[in-house]
């Protein structure tokens, strides 16, 4: 079975998001892929720990900067 464009897209969006994490020090990064999930609402669900409200706000500046450079593309919405 060959990748769609979309699931391909997806893949290239959640390791955007991996990276930026990492460029954070987030820590327990766990990227679960739910294409083969019925009735997902996502294709992955990405998730990590951080150790204070300031390295999550970090985390969150880093994940948005690192999506625009790559793909041009802001958040649609954003909560918290």
């Amino acid at each position: 079975m060959t990748k769609t464009k979309k699931g391909l897209a997806s893949e290239i969006l959640a390791n955007l998001v991996v990276h930026g994490m990492q460029e954070k020090k987030a820590s327990h990064i766990t990227m679960l892929d739910l294409r083969k999930t019925p009735n997902a609402f996502c294709d992955f669900f990405v998730i990590c720990n951080a150790s204070s409200d300031k390295q999550i706000s970090a985390i969150v500046e880093s994940i948005d900067k690192e999506v625009y450079l790559a793909i041009n593309e802001d958040p649609i919405s954003k909560e918290g």
